[in-house]
């Protein structure tokens, strides 16, 4: 089991959390969406941040 991510969206609040491989959860994004919805985002945007994230760790456990 490796690195995992989740995403949630409740109201007007979006996260992505990182899963370790032990199961702890840490949060590296929380976005408020403004209050009228007029604001894009959507799967891809979770995409675009999670593959920055697992590009990201990937340069870092080469070190």
């Amino acid at each position: 089991m490796g690195i995992s991510f989740k995403s949630a969206r409740e109201n007007n609040i979006m996260g992505l959390v990182m899963i370790y491989p032990d199961g702890h959860p840490r949060t590296v994004l929380m976005a408020e969406l403004p209050i009228d919805g007029d604001w894009r985002a959507d799967v891809d945007f979770f995409d675009e941040v999670e593959n920055a994230y697992k590009k990201r760790l990937r340069r870092a456990l080469r070190r």
